[in-house]
């Protein structure tokens, strides 16, 4: 007898099942493909395994990933829920992908690891920076696909009480859930687990990905055994691996800082656009909603027109000198105008003709300060990047420096 494929109805598409994915503890993953013919992976709850905590958590996880908007953190697309032998079981529907990190491990030359890795740094701190860590890292948890890395299963995540939905806590069962790559801490009843735990998997992976082994205890195979030009890593990974949380890097950031004065390039820092609510490279401006005139008034002579909001710093200069060409009557330029707070003002004739062409040309040199005032932001987040990039790379050479004095001069 044909098995009986599994239909999953939302409000928006149905997704019919073509086979099984991946399995874990508390739920299947479906390859399904919807009416349009599209194909998707499908996470769904086990109606054996189902409790309220893990609903809970499963809740959590789909929010976040609903809300966290970045490139290498995977994207719920829709959910639902369907009965599984009476039981009602949620599910979510994302990407499918190619595979994980573990099919990718084995056949990544070494000179191909540190741009791979650089996007799973990318995705962890992500969610480190929206207060939430992930505490089940491993390569079957970060996907793949068309060259890009996604961090995946924030099934045993921790989320800072503003970000959740309900109150959850988490047991020791589903702390065990990962030993290999778990630290130390999360193997200790009642301890303290933080991003820190996160940090300790990653150095386990990164190891892993130029070894193809994962380090336990003393001894372990090291990077430079097997790839010489990344022997700088080693102390790297040891401080990471730490068995105790505090002698760790107590940040990706700190460990990106130490990659970037390596002189990785494609090792990026990121930081978290209070707007927006979304992390963003640093090298890239502020989310900037662009400004418009709202009003306007004419009195003894001066033209008054209101914008929507106060000029942030460096926008008045865009105004004044709007980047490439401009129209403009004569003798009323841009640079003519004065600009405080909110309001743009210019002394005119009494002429509505004049009048009508300035307020023409004011609308012109609003759009093209919003323009220019992008362009001023970007240049200047790529001159700070550039600083901090040089100030790494300043610092680890003169660590490396200061090591090799101190081993080979002879007091």
């Amino acid at each position: 007898m044909a098995k009986q494929l599994k239909t999953f109805e939302t409000p928006f598409d149905v997704y019919t099942e073509v086979g099984l994915l991946g399995e874990g503890g508390a739920g299947r993953v479906y390859e399904v493909r919807n009416d349009k013919g599209q194909s998707f992976a499908l996470k769904c709850l086990s109606p054996d395994s189902i409790t309220a905590e893990r609903r809970k958590r499963f809740k959590n996880e789909i929010g976040f990933c609903q809300r966290t908007l970045h490139r290498n953190i995977v994207r719920v697309l829709d959910t639902g829920i369907l009965s599984l032998k009476g039981v009602m079981c949620p599910f979510y529907v994302m990407p499918k992908c190619k595979g994980t990190l573990r099919s990718l491990i084995a056949s990544t030359p070494a000179d191909k690891v540190l741009a791979l890795f650089a996007q799973v740094l990318d995705g962890v701190e992500a969610a480190h920076k929206l207060d939430v860590w992930h505490r089940d890292l491993k390569p079957e948890n970060i996907l793949w696909d068309e060259g890009s890395l996604l961090i995946a299963d924030f099934g045993i995540a921790h989320f800072e009480e503003e970000a959740l939905y309900t109150a959850v806590e988490t047991k020791v069962a589903s702390r065990m859930a990962n030993f290999m790559y778990s630290a130390p801490e999360q193997r200790v009843r009642g301890a303290k687990v933080d991003r820190r735990a996160d940090i300790y998997s990653l150095g386990l992976i990164l190891n892993e990905m130029f070894t193809r082994e994962v380090p336990q205890g003393a001894g372990y195979q090291a990077v430079g055994n097997v790839a010489p030009d990344y022997s700088y890593l080693d102390p790297i990974i040891e401080r990471m691996i730490q068995s105790s949380p505090e002698r760790r890097y107590q940040s990706i950031e700190d460990i990106k800082r130490d990659l970037i004065g390596h002189k990785n390039a494609y090792v990026a820092q990121q930081r978290l656009d209070e707007a927006t609510r979304q992390v963003v490279a640093s090298a890239a401006p502020p989310a900037f909603e662009p400004l418009k005139i709202v009003d306007f008034d004419y009195s003894d002579g001066t033209l008054i027109l209101q914008l929507d909001r106060n000029v942030p710093s460096g926008w008045a200069k865009e105004f004044q000198q709007p980047r490439g060409g401009h129209s403009a009557v004569a003798g009323y330029g841009p640079e003519t105008f004065r600009i405080q707070g909110r309001t743009v003002t210019i002394n005119a004739r009494e002429n509505e003709s004049l009048i009508q062409s300035l307020v023409t040309n004011a609308k012109n040199y609003v759009d093209a300060a919003n323009r220019g005032y992008v362009l001023q932001q970007q240049e200047q987040a790529a001159r700070q990047e550039h600083a901090e990039r040089e100030a790494q790379e300043r610092r680890i050479a003169q660590e490396q420096l200061r090591a090799n004095i101190l081993k080979n001069v002879k007091l």
